[in-house]
């Protein structure tokens, strides 16, 4: 029987977290030594790595995976470039082609399969494949510089930009990529999405009795979150105890900062978030957020998690003070703690010890921010099942803030200058 094009591709796999807990018994036997191997060749846990439509690792390109040239992206750009040498590499094995061995003419196949064959159901857009052609070429570059392979597929070309200047470009780059298009909601659709994607409403404003949402109010406070303060999915999703701003009712923003680890870019910087924000966020800690902590003290879920640290203080320069899992006592600067090592962090709470991150799976574990695009993705699905047409995602609160502040900076500005609407020239 011929195998299938799935069965002969690569397969992406990730290497086991530390945080992770196993229960079988092989697993436990096995797993100091498959961690102490991993670590003497510098693979880090939770390492994105490739397995070849053998079944087995390729050591050349999993070195690539643990390259500085790799380990320097940033989080989800290592998460989109493994996917995308996934996907070049299954398509390469699948004609038969050792991907050491890889032309420019089968760099061209893969580019018009990618975007312009009608046998392909799932063809993507010129933006997409220029970011799988920067992985790609990457993967080539590094690969060639330690002598793996003596050339590219990726061929360069001198080519002009409108200011003069030239600089080298790879020739499949495709020419009519444009930008994203921008997407926001106005407060109106806003409110209407997060009522009956979040809320379990109706769309004629009455209450859902078949709605059966356990997490309403975790959830409505980080869409909240996200609409009143501009933060992104990966920032406002990884959010510590420490870092939200204490709540005063007579206050219409209070200002919080975000962590450089967490940031785009690795930029902290400071977000101004709404007293109606921090009040919903209140209220899902005293209430969804503490029934899943005392569930999961309960069934010693806590207690289980041997690599937990604990933290006793944050001091003024944002250092953690906090003791590992023999109590001895370390420090930490705050903004060095990506949303992965925040998984591992823990406070002394009024019943006992509970996670430090803000946001909770109802087992009472802390709740990895990707997590919530499938929020938003069942949200959306449940407003399309209703006859709504509105669509969120995560990025899109970010968009729909920044418009309201430009709106709200016109409009003061105008009242400062004592502009009317009459004053303005209409737009041809």
């Amino acid at each position: 029987m011929k195998q299938s094009e799935e069965m002969r591709g690569w397969r992406l796999a990730y290497a086991r977290p530390s945080r992770r807990r196993l229960t079988s018994p092989v697993a436990l036997k096995y797993a100091p030594t498959i961690d102490a191997r991993e670590a003497a060749v510098g693979i880090r846990p939770g390492q994105p790595f490739l397995l070849s439509p053998t079944g087995r690792p390729d050591i050349d390109v999993s070195l690539f995976f643990a390259s500085d040239t790799f380990t320097r992206l940033a989080a989800d750009s290592q998460a989109s470039y493994a996917m995308d040498l996934k996907v070049f590499l299954s398509f390469l094995a699948v004609q038969g082609v050792d991907w050491r061995d890889a032309t420019h003419d089968d760099l061209a196949d893969f580019e018009f399969w990618r975007r312009r064959d009608d046998r392909n159901p799932r063809r993507v857009s010129a933006a997409k494949f220029s970011r799988e052609l920067a992985a790609i070429s990457k993967f080539y570059s590094w690969q060639q510089h330690r002598g793996t392979v003596s050339r590219s597929p990726v061929v360069m070309v001198n080519k002009g930009k409108p200011a003069g200047s030239r600089s080298l470009r790879p020739e499949l780059l495709p020419k009519s990529v444009r930008s994203t298009r921008v997407k926001w909601l106005t407060p109106r659709a806003y409110v209407r999405w997060r009522d009956i994607g979040l809320g379990g409403y109706l769309p004629d404003g009455t209450r859902d009795e078949q709605w059966r949402g356990r997490n309403d109010g975790r959830n409505l406070a980080l869409a909240e979150t996200l609409w009143s303060s501009g933060l992104r999915l990966r920032e406002g999703g990884s959010l510590v105890l420490a870092e939200l701003p204490s709540f005063a009712s007579e206050l219409q923003y209070t200002r919080g900062r975000v962590s450089e680890s967490v940031a785009k870019g690795g930029r902290g910087r400071d977000f101004w978030i709404s007293g109606r924000t921090l009040k919903l966020i209140d209220n899902y800690c005293e209430s969804t957020r503490r029934e899943a902590v005392h569930r999961a003290q309960r069934e010693g879920r806590y207690t289980a998690i041997t690599t937990k640290k604990v933290v006793d203080r944050v001091d003024h320069r944002r250092i953690v003070h906090y003791r590992d899992g023999d109590g001895r006592p370390a420090t930490v600067p705050l903004d060095n703690l990506d949303w992965k090592d925040r998984l591992d962090f823990f406070v002394e709470g009024e019943s006992g010890l509970e996670p430090w991150m803000l946001w909770l799976s109802e087992s009472g574990l802390p709740l990895p921010y990707r997590t919530w695009e499938a929020v938003f993705s069942t949200a959306n699905a449940r407003c399309h099942g209703l006859g709504v047409d509105i669509r969120c995602h995560p990025h899109m609160l970010r968009h729909s803030f920044a418009l309201r502040m430009l709106v709200a900076l016109i409009y003061t500005h105008d009242l400062r200058m004592g502009i009317t609407a009459a004053w303005r020239v209409p737009c041809e």
